[in-house]
């Protein structure tokens, strides 16, 4: 059985492309420098991977049966860019006898389950070559307001432009962490995170709203506002470029703190 043919039967066309257009840019890019081993690719690629995703897997307000899903075309598309996360894969083994104790798919699926899991279960084959980088596209807009999660604390962020056409926002993160998706009456007047242009960052790959990770959600914000703080002076640069994956890294080194283990 091919990856394809398990992704198809998983009936969520938009979470999958998602998931695979993310893993395709995130493997492409830690694929670049020279020479590393597939081993050293592979510890590069999954934990921020399997970070980004704990935010669906753990949210409380998310059915068993999308979670279910999400967790069998996360071992999927993994195994598909030659990688296996052991935690990952069982996980996702039990989610595909839950899927058809729950009738939640269909009885191709079902029937095709052994092949299915002697899949997921097998060894991955590392890619030969990078994988074809997608095309950046952001449906975000400038002054929407966002809420970035990273292991279990949430981030404002004001999106101040979008870069190349809709290629990329470039956003500016308030001060502050919270315990849950922050509402706009916490941040309304608050400053930046770093003053003269240091929180602020164009993220390739931030793209989805309603983001199929949760990790990502809309603020509501009637008369949004920027963070206040001073600009940035001549020659320190406007924002510093990234990605959705490593985003997470920079909030780490922004406001400190380390994710959790994954």
């Amino acid at each position: 059985m091919k990856h394809q043919q398990i992704l198809e039967k998983l009936a969520a066309r938009g979470l999958v492309r998602s998931m695979d257009e993310e893993l395709a840019r995130w493997v492409q890019h830690r694929m670049r420098p020279p020479g590393p081993s597939h081993a050293e690719i592979e510890q590069a690629v999954l934990p921020p991977v399997l970070l980004r995703w704990r935010c669906l897997f753990d949210a409380e307000d998310v059915d068993p049966a999308s979670r279910n899903v999400a967790l069998v075309a996360l071992a999927t598309l993994l195994h598909k860019y030659g990688f296996r996360d052991p935690g990952t894969t069982a996980a996702a083994l039990r989610a595909v006898d839950d899927l058809n104790r729950d009738v939640v798919l269909s009885d191709a699926f079902e029937r095709r389950s052994p092949e299915i899991k002697e899949l997921l279960a097998s060894a991955p084959v590392p890619l030969t070559r990078r994988p074809r980088r997608p095309r950046a596209l952001s449906f975000l807009r400038p002054g929407d307001v966002i809420s970035f999660e990273v292991s279990g604390r949430f981030h404002a962020a004001f999106v101040r432009d979008m870069h190349g056409g809709n290629e990329f926002p470039v956003i500016e993160f308030y001060a502050g962490s919270f315990g849950r998706p922050p509402v706009w009456a916490e941040l309304s007047g608050r400053a930046a995170a770093a003053e003269r242009g240091r929180a602020r960052f164009g993220v390739v790959g931030l793209a989805q709203l309603p983001d199929p990770a949760r990790q990502v959600r809309v603020v509501e914000a009637p008369r949004p506002q920027p963070p206040t703080g001073e600009e940035p002076r001549p020659g320190e640069g406007l924002w510093t470029l990234t990605d959705l994956m490593s985003l997470q890294e920079d909030v780490f080194r922004l406001f400190g703190g380390r994710p959790d283990d994954v």
